[in-house]
């Protein structure tokens, strides 16, 4: 109430924007001072700084793919290896599954970008889940095909990384709210 006739009394005065920008650095002073906005904010980093490059990572390995899939199947093995002649057809017909595995994994990064932000946790799980198995796909039909693994190699150690802080992340939101339980219980 009292924030509203504030307001009215700006827009009176013809300075809404300026009340509206005061307000927001005010919030942007409190919000570390409470565990549940350092959490916010951790969130956001985890989202902005981890998932959403990781994402991008997996997008631009599936335009990588698509531009080596006129030519050499993608990953093949340099180092004065040839083309293996009986493989070649096997490796051009994966090439479109390859693709759409990579773009479900930069899809899924971005889905848990998303979910991590809004806090929904079984859906993170199940996310995380078909992450984990695409990745863990990807690598077994690179390997039977015997296409070189060394972009994976990146990516899983990255992938671990995520899981880590996304773990982390879980650990702090269930202590940060186990604490804002039992403060409401005691009033």
């Amino acid at each position: 109430m009292a924030m509203e006739a504030e307001f009215e009394e700006a827009v009176e005065d013809g300075k809404p924007m300026m009340f509206a920008i005061g307000c927001l650095v005010a919030a942007w002073r409190e919000i570390g001072k409470h565990s549940e906005g350092r959490l916010i904010l951790a969130n956001y980093a985890l989202a902005l700084g981890l998932l959403i490059p990781m994402a991008a990572l997996q997008f631009e390995q599936a335009v990588g793919f698509l531009s080596s899939a006129a030519g050499p199947p993608f990953g093949m093995p340099g180092a004065g290896a040839g083309p293996n002649l009986y493989l070649i057809w096997s490796q051009n017909s994966a090439i479109p599954i390859l693709l759409i595995t990579w773009l479900l994994l930069g899809m899924a990064h971005l889905c848990l970008a998303w979910m991590l932000v809004e806090g929904d946790w079984p859906r993170i799980v199940k996310c995380g889940t078909l992450i984990g198995a695409a990745m863990i796909t990807m690598s077994l039909f690179m390997s039977v095909l015997m296409l070189d693994l060394l972009p994976l190699r990146a990516q899983v150690a990255e992938l671990a990384i995520e899981l880590a802080a996304v773990v982390s992340i879980s650990r702090w939101h269930i202590r940060v709210f186990a604490d804002v339980s039992r403060e409401m219980l005691a009033r």
